[in-house]
């Protein structure tokens, strides 16, 4: 890959930033890190910080309250902006709050974004629905609880183990299509990671990725992309620039090895995939 001129790179968590072993991060609010992930954490912002890369965006699925503890250990001041909830929230480290992206969008003169991002307020919808149909006729099928979690952008939840997360998907999406009404579920897209089935309003991490270049007035061929899962496939299918983890799914992998010498199967696994390419730069 020609690194000449990369200035930022979005990084994913889940799977991407995770110590050699996988040990996957807490999802429980304001846990924080183990030792081992601490050490992982340490060595990614030591290396962000002596690297040339002028920004580390991390690009997630995840909310704040499940970020806030790993973010404490990336203190560089190159990962100020964080993209959560699958890019439909963009937050600020450095004022502590959140950005209006849909105003942003249409501040950079990125209409057709502008316009996607405003839909994100209407999630509420599916909220709502899932809260008195989804979620009981859900539960009742399974037999466990299938709780949303707390997000403002979109809707998740964790796949249970005993339960075959693409069946699942599939049923939540049926399930969806047949019970709302047809202007509210025409933008809405049905994804999953290994740990969550993501229902997204439109919205999604490559948004965030013009997003932001467009914010920091760079160019989309100074950005790089990692990622490693089924939620990250609008990325991998229509970003020119990518890296994934050895770990990363076979879809994954195949669409990275499609964009030629901009897609990099890293031999690393996890973190230690991005600590190599940082560490080479």
């Amino acid at each position: 890959m020609q690194t000449a001129g990369l200035k930022i790179i979005f990084e994913d968590i889940d799977g991407c930033l995770n110590p050699a072993d996988g040990e996957h991060f807490s999802v429980i609010e304001g846990e924080a890190p183990s030792t081992n992930q601490v050490n992982m954490l340490d060595a990614i912002n030591q290396a962000v910080e002596a690297s040339p890369i002028e920004h580390f965006i991390i690009n997630s699925g995840r909310p704040l309250a499940m970020v806030r503890s790993i973010l404490t250990h990336l203190p560089t001041a190159k990962a100020r902006y964080v993209l959560l909830e699958h890019a439909c929230v963009l937050f600020d480290r450095q004022t502590d709050s959140y950005l209006d992206c849909a105003q942003l969008a249409a501040k950079c003169g990125l209409s057709d974004l502008a316009k996607r991002y405003a839909r994100v307020e209407n999630i509420h919808r599916l909220y709502q629905w899932y809260r008195t149909e989804g979620q009981a006729t859900l539960e009742a099928h399974y037999q466990c609880p299938l709780p949303a979690l707390d997000k403002v952008g979109n809707l998740s939840f964790y796949i249970p183990e005993q339960i075959d997360p693409d069946e699942l998907l599939k049923r939540i999406e049926s399930l969806a299509r047949a019970q709302l009404a047809p202007e509210h579920q025409e933008h809405l897209q049905f994804l999953r990671s290994d740990r969550y089935i993501d229902i997204l309003p439109g919205i999604h991490k490559l948004d965030g990725i013009h997003l932001l270049t467009a914010h920091l007035k760079m160019d989309l061929d100074h950005a790089l992309a990692v990622g490693d899962f089924l939620n990250d496939l609008p990325v991998f299918e229509e970003f020119h620039r990518v890296l994934c983890p050895s770990n990363a799914h076979p879809t994954i992998k195949a669409l990275t090895q499609t964009k030629g010498s901009n897609g990099i199967v890293s031999d690393k696994a996890y973190g230690l995939a991005v600590l190599d390419f940082l560490e080479q730069l």
